[in-house]
Protein backbone atom coordinates (compact mmCIF):
# COMPACT_ATOMS: atom_id res chain seq x y z
CA UNK A 1 0.00 0.00 0.00
CA UNK A 2 1.31 3.52 -0.97
CA UNK A 3 0.27 5.66 2.00
CA UNK A 4 1.59 8.67 0.44
CA UNK A 5 -0.84 8.65 -2.01
CA UNK A 6 -3.69 8.29 0.38
CA UNK A 7 -4.57 11.76 2.27
CA UNK A 8 -4.63 12.10 6.11
CA UNK A 9 -8.89 11.74 6.59
CA UNK A 10 -8.53 8.14 4.70
CA UNK A 11 -5.66 6.84 6.98
CA UNK A 12 -7.20 8.06 10.12
CA UNK A 13 -9.98 6.05 9.05
CA UNK A 14 -7.82 2.81 8.35
CA UNK A 15 -6.29 3.45 11.71
CA UNK A 16 -9.83 3.43 13.12
CA UNK A 17 -11.24 0.21 11.41
CA UNK A 18 -7.54 -1.52 11.60
CA UNK A 19 -8.12 -0.40 15.56
CA UNK A 20 -11.65 -1.33 15.82
CA UNK A 21 -11.79 -4.71 14.44
CA UNK A 22 -9.28 -5.26 16.68
CA UNK A 23 -11.50 -4.64 19.27
CA UNK A 24 -13.94 -6.83 18.16
CA UNK A 25 -11.56 -9.77 17.60
CA UNK A 26 -9.35 -9.00 20.35
CA UNK A 27 -6.74 -9.73 17.87
CA UNK A 28 -4.24 -7.82 15.41
CA UNK A 29 -4.31 -9.30 12.29
CA UNK A 30 -1.12 -7.42 10.73
CA UNK A 31 0.06 -5.24 13.65
CA UNK A 32 3.12 -4.27 10.70
CA UNK A 33 0.73 -2.43 8.55
CA UNK A 34 -1.71 -1.12 11.18
CA UNK A 35 1.22 0.67 12.83
CA UNK A 36 2.71 1.96 9.09
CA UNK A 37 -0.33 3.46 8.87
CA UNK A 38 0.13 4.64 12.84
CA UNK A 39 3.09 6.67 11.73
CA UNK A 40 2.06 7.65 8.50
CA UNK A 41 -0.41 9.81 10.20
CA UNK A 42 2.21 11.02 12.72
CA UNK A 43 4.52 12.14 10.46
CA UNK A 44 1.56 14.06 8.53
CA UNK A 45 0.35 15.73 11.79
CA UNK A 46 4.25 16.63 12.67
CA UNK A 47 4.48 18.53 9.04
CA UNK A 48 0.72 19.86 9.40
CA UNK A 49 -1.19 20.32 12.83
CA UNK A 50 -5.09 18.71 12.37
CA UNK A 51 -8.26 19.53 13.63
CA UNK A 52 -9.32 19.41 17.05
CA UNK A 53 -12.29 16.62 15.67
CA UNK A 54 -9.50 14.41 14.20
CA UNK A 55 -6.97 14.81 17.44
CA UNK A 56 -9.89 13.78 19.24
CA UNK A 57 -10.94 10.61 17.62
CA UNK A 58 -7.42 9.79 17.52
CA UNK A 59 -7.14 9.91 20.70
CA UNK A 60 -10.05 7.52 20.97
CA UNK A 61 -8.41 5.32 18.67
CA UNK A 62 -4.79 5.30 20.13
CA UNK A 63 -5.99 4.83 23.44
CA UNK A 64 -8.11 1.44 22.35
CA UNK A 65 -5.29 0.51 21.02
CA UNK A 66 -2.85 1.13 24.08
CA UNK A 67 -5.68 -1.27 25.78
CA UNK A 68 -5.19 -3.64 23.21
CA UNK A 69 -1.45 -3.61 23.39
CA UNK A 70 1.38 -3.87 26.19
CA UNK A 71 4.52 -1.19 26.39
CA UNK A 72 7.55 -3.01 25.43
CA UNK A 73 10.87 -1.90 26.27
CA UNK A 74 12.46 -2.30 22.95
CA UNK A 75 11.35 -1.05 19.62
CA UNK A 76 9.65 -3.19 17.39
CA UNK A 77 11.91 -2.50 14.43
CA UNK A 78 14.92 -2.88 16.78
CA UNK A 79 17.43 -0.47 18.50
CA UNK A 80 19.24 0.55 15.48
CA UNK A 81 16.78 1.56 13.24
CA UNK A 82 14.92 3.51 15.66
CA UNK A 83 18.34 5.20 16.40
CA UNK A 84 18.87 5.37 12.53
CA UNK A 85 15.26 6.55 11.88
CA UNK A 86 15.58 9.24 15.19
CA UNK A 87 12.32 7.60 16.50
CA UNK A 88 11.97 8.20 20.30
CA UNK A 89 9.60 5.75 22.74
CA UNK A 90 7.48 9.25 23.80
CA UNK A 91 7.30 10.33 20.17
CA UNK A 92 6.72 6.95 18.32
CA UNK A 93 5.08 5.48 21.18
CA UNK A 94 3.14 2.69 18.77
CA UNK A 95 6.59 1.04 17.64
CA UNK A 96 7.22 0.66 21.28
CA UNK A 97 4.25 -2.14 21.72
CA UNK A 98 3.46 -5.69 21.36
CA UNK A 99 0.26 -7.79 21.22
CA UNK A 100 -1.20 -8.16 24.85
CA UNK A 101 -0.96 -12.04 26.02
CA UNK A 102 -3.86 -13.64 27.49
Amino acid sequence: MHLTRVNLPALVALWARGVDDAVRTGAIDDMSELLTVRHEIAQRLRARPASAETRDLLKEFDDAFRALTTVSAACIHGSERAAAEGWTAAREWYFWRTAATA
